[in-house]
């Protein structure tokens, strides 16, 4: 466990153990780059940033970096939705075809025939509270395997296609197993539906604003380009540049999808006062985004019996198995993860988690009163090299021994 006091955290030997972890893993060339921030409710206790954004390391990254946030973009979303419940705008658990009727008829794919997909109709749309913890039927192609055949067929559309990548069926009937996947950005037209906002206006008057999130958007400007992190590829022969998926600096466009699923860029500094917040019952600085009690059930089991269920790549470029739940039996409440039993590494039972696409990590801690990222820009997904860093981090935020 972290020291009884946080003060502790600031001895000259825990950060420099802290520090090693990432000094190493870049050095030994496991990592091109790694960023790490560790905060209580109260105040940053840790932070640090090694490597650089080019091959030849003539470019080093420091603590203002932009990266891509992938999927930790779902927590910002979720508790936009959360907003709009606590407004009175929205219910949890009726089915979303009363705000959003695309989804009035939404079909399952149950199986294929050779090349020929079947459907049955599904018995209702899902509640937007089976958005928020993935039980809504939506999956990913890149860990479904029956949503990938349906990409490739040209039944669906692919990631890059915008808003078009989310006009797919459901793989299972609402409410009935768990399983990851494009709910989120559902949830994010539900926002803008209901709010009559983009999902970036509104994130930046109820939340980027409030919690003073001067460098996250879905857009990198021009003049904050140079700040932006490549995207790295993990190959046989080693890392190099990935040819997809790099940083575009420009400006907001009429045309844009703004994905609740993923899409923002942000900064360990920004993201670590969203966390912050929520390890404050909804408020920092005086300014609150959430009711205390709409923040207690985000730290409760939201889906009953089901089980968090592992991930299994059919897309190996993207990612690799993974499970975030470290080995540990999870459950999802509102925004994230849930390690019911804690994990080896230190965190408690009741601590939320999730990531993103890039291999960036959050975790927070409310029993600890502790929160945590470790970022660095990388794919695939869950890769060995980045989750080893991230379990020797945290191993040293809680004063575990190594292992």
């Amino acid at each position: 466990m972290m020291p009884t006091s946080h003060q502790n955290m600031r001895l000259t030997s825990t950060i420099a153990a802290a520090e090693s972890v990432l000094d190493q893993a870049v050095a030994q060339g496991d990592l091109r780059l790694g960023l790490a921030m560790i905060a209580s409710s109260e105040e940053i206790l840790f932070q640090h940033a090694v490597g650089a954004r080019d091959v030849e390391g003539q470019s080093p990254v420091d603590m203002d970096a932009i990266i891509a946030m992938a999927s930790m973009t779902k927590l910002v979303t979720t508790i936009a939705a959360l907003q709009l419940v606590e407004g009175g705008a929205l219910s949890l658990d009726e089915p979303v075809n009363r705000y959003l009727p695309a989804l009035e008829s939404v079909q399952i794919l149950v199986e294929f025939r050779g090349d020929e997909p079947v459907y049955k109709p599904a018995p209702r749309a899902p509640t937007a509270r089976e958005l928020i913890t993935h039980t809504s039927g939506f999956v990913y192609p890149m860990w479904n395997a029956n949503a990938l055949k349906a990409q490739t067929l040209g039944l669906t559309a692919g990631l890059a296609a915008g808003r078009a990548s989310i006009n797919a069926p459901l793989s299972f009937a609402p409410g009935s197993r768990m399983e990851y996947g494009i709910s989120t950005d559902w949830l994010g037209v539900l926002v803008e539906q209901i709010s009559g906002q983009t999902l970036l206006s509104y994130f930046q008057q109820h939340i980027f604003t409030p919690l003073k999130m001067v460098d996250t958007s879905y857009f990198l400007p021009l003049a904050k380009a140079d700040r932006a992190v490549p995207i790295v590829l993990r190959t046989p022969e080693g890392l190099i540049d990935s040819p997809i998926f790099q940083p575009k600096p420009g400006d907001e466009t009429a045309e844009y999808f703004y994905s609740g699923g993923g899409g923002l860029y942000s900064t360990l500094s920004d993201y670590t006062r969203l966390l912050r917040a929520l390890l404050r019952g909804g408020e920092l600085e005086g300014r609150r985004v959430l009711q205390t009690a709409t923040v207690n059930t985000m730290f409760a089991n939201q889906i009953g019996s089901l089980s968090v269920q592992t991930g299994t790549s059919v897309m190996p470029m993207l990612s690799n198995d993974f499970d975030m739940g470290f080995g540990s039996s999870a459950k999802w409440g509102l925004g994230f993860l849930l390690h019911t039993e804690g994990t080896a590494q230190g965190r408690n039972p009741g601590s939320g988690s999730w990531g993103g696409l890039f291999n960036s990590y959050f975790w927070i801690d409310p029993a600890q009163d502790l929160c945590g990222i470790f970022a660095t820009q990388l794919l695939p997904f869950f890769d060995t090299q980045a989750v080893a860093t991230l379990k020797a981090l945290e191993r040293i935020a809680y004063g575990q021994p190594e292992g």
